[in-house]
C-alpha cells in the first residue's frame, strides 16, 4: 500500500520513512513462482533518508507520472565516501490480502450504511470514473471535504489521498477515481511484488470519510468493483523489465547536481507526494543488486522497498586548507539575534531574561523594556514573556549614530493564540523610557516584520508579505523581486518607505527578512537574496534566488561572509554542506570540505549536532560542539590553511549543563550568551566576551 500526503495527515508516511533511515534490511529467502508478476527479492541493502537539502526541488521525493515515469535530481551529499549507492526507496504498510492477483466481489458492497456506485462498470487505463456514495442512515459528522480513494484494496494496493469530496445532499456525495495507467506495487501476505497492468475485476473503495486519525492505515469505509480493460502488459510480468533508473553522470563532486530519470511501478496512484524517495548511502564492497528488493522495517512495521540501486563515484572536493588565508570584508548573520555587536564600536547589545543591557562602553547601560507591551495596544499582537513587566527581547540592534536609540523585536502571538508566533518590531529613541511600533508599509501588516538591518547611518526594518515565500518566480521574501523596508536616519524620530539595496561593501548579495517560528519544532525560514552583478546607482534592486541556496532554517544563525567584490562564503552549521564558496556574488556555489572534529557526534547526513560555526575577521573558523555525554560544550578553532581543528581549553568554563545560546564575533572579540537551565525555576543567562587573541589551543 502506498501512502500519500493528506492535509493534516501527511506525517504518516514521512514518519515511516524517518524510522527507516540508516536501517539495514533483514535478509530472508526469495519467493519463487513459475508465472505472474516479475520476481522480487528479500535482500540486505542499507537505506537512508535523504535530507531535502540534497534534493534540487527542496522536497524529499521524486516526481512520478501516472504512467510511472520518474524524474528528479539531487545534490551529492557529503557522506565522506569515495562511492555512493543511489536507489529509489518506498515504505509500504503491511496489509493482508488473498493470494489471487485480482479480486472479484459483489458489484456493490456496503460497509455499515454506506454504498458506492460507479458511473461505469468497465474502464480503460488512465480513465476518470465518477464515484457516488450514498448513506442509508446518518452520515459522519463533520462531513469531510477530502478522503482517500483505494485501488486494488485499501490495505494492499494504491491510495489516492486528499481527493476532494463534493456533497450533493446531506447524505450523498460524488468524487472521481483515476484508473492507473501502469503497473503498481502491492503486498501479498508480506511479499512485495509489482502488479502488472492486466485486465480483470478490481476492488475500488473509499476511506477517511469519518474519523481522520489513523484512517489511512485501516480498511475502507465502503467498496465496489470495476472491470479493467487493458492491453497485454508490457511491463512487470515474469520475464519483463519492471524498473529502470538512470543517473546523468557516473562521477560528481559533493554538492554537484545529478539528474535522475527512469520508470517504476506506481506506489502512489497519481504520482504526487508521496512518490518514491531517494536513498543514498556509502557504497559497500557489493555494487550489483537485483531489482525490487524489500524487507521488514524493524522499527516502524511495514516493509522497506528498494529499487534500482546504482553506484555513483564521488570526485574529490576542494578543502578548507586549500583556500589559504581568506580576505574578510564583512559579514552578516541569519535569524533574530539576542546578541548584536555594533558595527563601528565596541558596544554590544544583549537581550536578557528581564530587559536588555548594552556593554562595551564606559559602563554597562541597563535599558528598560517595560513600555514594549503598551506599544502593542490596539494591534493584533500581544507579548508572551517570562517577565511581562520588563520583557525579554528576541532580537536587538543598536543605532550606528544615535546612541540613545535602540531597536528590538519581541516574541508575540496573535490574539492570544500560538502558533503561529511573530516578532513585533519596536524602537525606543529615549533609552528605553518609551517604546513604539515600527511603522508598517502600506499593503503590509505588523505580522510581516522580518528583522532590522543597518545601512550606513540608517536603520532599516524589513518586511515580507506572507505569500511572497510561495511565489517561485521571485526571490523568497520579496514582492516581484523588490524588498520593502521602512528606514530611519535619525534614531526613529521619523521613518520613510524605501527598498532594500545592495550592501555598501562586497558582492550584491544579502540575507532577506526572516519568518520567526518555533525553533524547537518547525524552524524558521529566511531567504538568501542575490542582486545584479553590476547594479546601477540609485536603481531599485530586484533580488533573485541562488541556483543552490534559496533559503535556510535561520534558527542556526548562518553567516554570510564577503571576501571580495564578488566572493562569498556561507557557513551553515545545520547543513551537511556547512561551508560553501561563491565567486559570482552568490548566484552559484561550490562545496568546501571541513575536517571532522574527532570524538564528537555528527548526524546521519554528516552535519554536526548542536553547534555554532562562524568565521572571525582574522580568517579562522570557530565551532562549538556538545561532548558525547551532553553535559557541556567545547570550543574549537580552525586556523587558515589548517587541516585539523584544535580545542580551545576551558573556553566556556566547566559548569555542567551550560549551553551557548548565541555566538557572534567582532573585529577583536568572540562574544556569546551562555545559559544554565536548573531543574526548577528560570534559566540563568550570562554574557561573555573573550579576545580572539586569547582563544588559543
Amino acid at each position: 500500500m502506498a501512502l500519500l500526503k493528506l492535509p493534516a495527515r501527511g506525517t504518516i508516511a514521512r514518519l515511516a520513512t524517518v524510522l527507516a533511515a540508516a536501517l539495514v534490511l533483514a535478509s530472508c529467502g526469495s519467493p519463487s513462482s513459475e508465472s505472474g508478476p516479475a520476481p522480487s527479492h528479500r535482500m540486505r541493502i542499507a537505506t537512508s533518508y535523504v535530507a531535502p537539502t540534497s534534493m534540487c526541488s527542496g522536497q524529499d521525493f521524486l516526481e512520478q507520472s501516472l504512467k510511472g515515469d520518474i524524474t528528479g535530481c539531487f545534490r551529492v551529499p557529503a557522506l565522506d565516501a569515495s562511492s555512493l549507492l543511489v536507489s529509489m526507496f518506498a515504505y509500504l504498510n503491511d496489509g493482508v490480502k488473498p493470494a489471487s492477483p485480482t479480486t472479484t466481489i459483489t458489484p456493490s458492497s456496503p460497509t455499515g450504511d454506506l454504498t458506492l456506485t460507479l458511473d461505469t462498470r468497465t474502464a480503460s487505463p488512465g480513465e476518470s470514473v465518477t464515484m457516488t456514495g450514498r448513506y442509508l442512515g446518518q452520515p459522519p459528522s463533520p462531513r469531510q471535504a477530502y478522503a482517500n480513494i483505494c485501488w486494488d484494496g485499501c490495505l494492499t494496493g494504491l491510495q489516492e489521498q486528499g481527493v476532494q469530496i463534493h456533497w450533493t445532499s446531506p447524505t450523498t456525495f460524488r468524487t472521481v477515481l483515476r484508473v492507473p495507467e501502469t503497473a503498481w506495487l502491492e503486498i501479498n501476505h508480506g511479499v512485495v511484488s509489482a502488479h502488472p497492468l492486466s485486465s480483470g475485476s478490481y476492488p475500488v473503495g473509499i476511506q477517511c470519510l469519518g474519523q481522520i486519525s489513523g484512517c489511512a492505515l485501516g480498511p475502507g469505509d465502503a467498496h465496489t468493483t470495476l472491470t479493467l480493460k487493458a492491453p497485454t502488459p508490457s511491463r512487470c510480468e515474469k520475464g519483463q523489465r519492471c524498473e529502470t533508473m538512470h543517473l546523468s553522470t557516473k562521477s560528481a563532486e559533493v554538492g554537484g547536481i545529478v539528474q535522475v530519470t527512469g520508470w517504476a511501478p506506481l506506489q502512489t496512484i497519481i504520482g504526487q507526494p508521496f512518490s518514491y524517495q531517494l536513498s543514498i548511502t556509502k557504497a559497500g564492497k557489493r555494487h550489483n543488486f537485483p531489482a525490487l528488493t524489500y524487507s521488514q522495517n524493524q522499527k516502524g512495521g511495514g516493509l522497506n522497498v528498494v529499487l534500482t540501486p546504482r553506484v555513483l563515484r564521488v570526485a574529490p572536493s576542494k578543502s578548507w586548507a586549500s583556500l589559504g588565508r581568506v580576505a574578510y570584508v564583512s559579514s552578516s548573520f541569519a535569524g533574530p539575534s539576542p546578541v548584536t555587536p555594533a558595527n563601528d564600536s565596541r558596544l554590544i547589545a544583549w537581550c536578557q531574561p528581564s530587559g536588555l543591557v548594552v556593554t562595551g562602553g564606559a559602563s554597562t547601560m541597563r535599558i528598560s523594556t517595560h513600555g514594549a507591551a503598551a506599544a502593542l495596544v490596539g494591534t493584533p499582537l500581544s507579548l508572551f514573556s517570562s517577565s511581562p513587566s520588563n520583557p525579554s527581547c528576541a532580537t536587538v540592534l543598536l543605532d550606528p549614530t544615535h546612541h540613545d536609540s535602540i531597536f528590538a523585536g519581541f516574541g508575540t502571538d496573535a490574539q492570544g493564540s500560538a502558533p503561529p508566533v511573530y516578532i513585533a518590531g519596536e524602537y525606543s529613541s529615549d533609552g528605553g523610557a518609551t517604546w513604539h511600533i515600527v511603522p508598517v508599509p502600506h499593503g503590509y501588516s505588523i505580522e510581516d516584520f522580518g528583522g532590522f538591518r543597518t545601512e550606513g547611518d540608517r536603520v532599516l526594518a524589513l518586511f515580507a508579505g506572507p505569500d511572497s515565500y510561495q511565489n517561485r518566480r521571485f526571490a523568497p521574501g520579496t514582492e516581484g523581486g523588490v524588498l520593502s523596508v521602512e528606514a530611519t536616519s535619525n534614531g526613529g524620530v521619523s521613518w520613510s518607505r524605501a527598498t532594500l539595496g545592495c550592501p555598501q561593501s562586497g558582492p550584491c548579495a544579502t540575507l532577506g527578512p526572516f519568518e520567526w517560528g518555533n525553533c524547537a519544532m518547525n524552524g524558521a525560514n529566511q531567504p538568501l537574496l542575490v542582486g545584479p552583478s553590476a547594479p546601477p546607482a540609485n536603481a531599485v534592486v530586484r533580488w533573485r534566488s541562488s541556483t543552490w541556496v534559496t533559503s535556510f532554517n535561520s534558527c542556526f544563525s548562518q553567516q554570510l561572509v564577503a571576501t571580495s567584490s564578488h566572493g562569498l562564503l556561507l557557513l551553515d552549521p545545520s547543513s551537511q554542506y556547512p561551508l560553501l564558496k561563491s565567486t559570482d556574488s552568490g548566484m552559484n556555489w561550490s562545496y568546501l570540505t571541513l575536517p571532522s572534529i574527532r570524538g564528537f557526534s555528527y548526524g546521519n547526513d554528516g552535519s554536526p549536532l548542536d553547534n555554532y560555526l562562524l568565521m572571525a575577521p582574522d580568517g579562522s573558523l570557530f565551532a562549538t560542539m556538545t561532548i558525547p555525554s551532553g553535559t557541556r560544550q567545547e570550543l574549537f578553532r580552525l586556523q587558515p590553511g589548517s587541516a585539523k581543528w584544535c580545542q580551545v581549553p576551558k573556553a566556556f568554563g566547566s559548569t555542567l549543563g551550560a549551553t551557548v545560546t548565541t555566538m557572534r564575533v567582532t573585529p577583536t572579540d568572540l562574544v556569546w550568551n551562555q545559559s544554565v537551565y536548573p531543574s526548577s525555576g528560570t534559566a540563568i543567562s550570562s554574557m561573555h566576551v573573550a579576545p580572539l587573541s586569547s582563544l588559543r589551543c
